[in-house]
């Protein structure tokens, strides 16, 4: 499995908006700031391929909105990424019987 590229996680990105979804296959995250570059901070979540309300198993730490701190962040989405793995994203077919 490829390493992910998150080199585009920069103190700039994360002035673009307040909260950030995104994924890799079936790897989700998510991003909230708060505050403002260099004074805030950023919490992230890692979760199953699911929408982040109905996710269960959802991991989350919060680091400094500065470059270091940015740093941080990569390496840590890194590490999950590496734990949790990165399918490709697919809708199982037949779909599981309703309950």
């Amino acid at each position: 499995m490829p390493e992910p590229d998150f080199s585009f996680l920069t103190p700039q990105f994360f002035s673009k908006a307040s909260i950030y979804p995104g994924s890799l296959g079936a790897f989700r995250y998510r991003f909230q700031q708060t505050g403002k570059p260099g004074d805030g901070s950023l919490q992230a979540w890692v979760y199953e391929n699911t929408s982040f309300e109905l996710a269960q198993d959802v991991e989350t730490e919060t680091f400094p909105w500065t470059e270091e701190g940015i740093a941080a962040l990569r390496d840590w989405l890194t590490q999950k990424y590496d734990q949790r793995g990165g399918a490709p994203y697919r809708i199982p077919y037949p779909p599981a019987a309703e309950k």
